[in-house]
């Protein structure tokens, strides 16, 4: 059977989308039955258009991941101001636009009721509700959230203190369900989030990611390698000469630049909660996706939801990639990660070597 290792893809950027103060309820009216969809991101994120064309929208929402946004009456940055949307504002995504690019590698906006949303600061999502698997849970699961946000408890009732918001695209091990006290099922979650088990969140929120997402690709082919463009922001995946996939990344800006030269994937894990920095620069980001760290302090590919701005740096050190493309990775690299093991180290088994320039 093909893989995606078996054909070139090229993967430019996620589409961005954004929300108005509308109700799940609203969403759900306006995208009728999402549930039946699949709630990965497809690889391909831009379509190509002339400058005036509105082209389908990469996702049916759009939730404003930065702390605020433009919303301008033309896809340009001089065009008249309409409001500025704040984080986690969700927005039903009309189309895109090659617009002006306010950053150099993007320029692509996106179309809302009212006006244009530059796609950078928006990340693509669904609003995808899922039946509880309580029998599931027993067994333990990676699950994925499904919906622009939810938040998670420390007790299964919608009236407890809230412990964390998760994003769309999180992923954490699921350990159990319970029963809430407002009569939902709820998933308590750990790894990703936190490492008692002592969170919850609404089961409905929240994708059962079944064992064959999480297969390796093309695992018999030796001589992989992944190659790292700091200049033009690119990585790239080989096997052989031939490149397999390629995508925007964002790298490790000023202080915390990407270290250069010859590494290898060391360990992998599904999820991670990341917790760094200090100050203005403190950040806590919990169920960052399939992380495949390749230095020992903590460099790693992984899944980005807090910014849709690949194409240059500004991480702390990581390799900043869209969620579906960290998931590729880690399927793709060696050592293979078996399914329910939450970290795995390379130890003496061969590992995917790892170039950045």
């Amino acid at each position: 059977m093909a893989t995606l290792a078996q054909a070139t893809t090229s993967i430019t950027r996620q589409g961005s989308l954004t929300m108005t103060n509308i109700s799940r309820r609203d969403i759900l009216k306006l995208t009728g039955s999402l549930a039946a969809t699949a709630a990965l991101l497809p690889l391909a994120h831009l379509f190509p258009a002339t400058a005036a064309d509105i082209t389908p929208a990469p996702t049916p929402f759009g939730r404003v991941a930065e702390l605020s946004a433009d919303i301008r009456i033309d896809a340009t940055r001089g065009s008249k101001l309409v409001r500025i949307a704040r984080r986690d504002e969700v927005f039903p995504l009309l189309g895109q636009v090659q617009g002006q690019a306010v950053m150099p590698y993007n320029s692509v906006w996106f179309q809302i009721n009212g006006g244009y949303l530059y796609s950078s600061w928006v990340q693509p999502v669904q609003d995808i509700q899922n039946t509880p698997e309580p029998d599931q849970a027993a067994n333990h699961f990676w699950g994925e959230v499904s919906v622009p946000f939810t938040d998670s408890r420390i007790a299964a009732d919608p009236k407890a203190r809230r412990y964390m918001r998760l994003e769309y695209s999180t992923v954490y091990h699921v350990i159990g369900a319970v029963a809430g006290k407002d009569g939902q099922w709820w998933y308590r979650l750990k790894e990703g989030l936190s490492g008692a088990g002592g969170a919850y969140a609404p089961a409905k929120d929240i994708r059962r990611i079944d064992p064959s997402e999480m297969t390796p690709l093309s695992p018999d082919v030796a001589n992989k390698r992944v190659e790292v463009n700091l200049k033009q922001q690119r990585i790239t995946a080989y096997e052989g000469d031939q490149a397999v996939l390629t995508s925007l990344v964002s790298s490790g800006a000023g202080l915390f630049a990407t270290p250069r030269g010859n590494h290898k994937v060391l360990f992998k894990t599904p999820t991670s909660r990341m917790i760094g920095g200090s100050g203005t620069g403190f950040y806590d980001l919990p169920g960052v996706p399939f992380c495949t760290f390749i230095t020992w302090t903590g460099v790693a590919i992984h899944g980005t939801y807090w910014h849709n701005d690949f194409g240059r740096p500004r991480s702390h050190g990581c390799l900043n990639v869209p969620s579906d493309v960290a998931k590729w990775f880690w399927r793709w690299t060696l050592p293979s990660a078996p399914y329910d093991k939450a970290v795995l180290y390379t130890r003496k088994a061969p590992a995917t070597p790892v170039h950045v320039a």
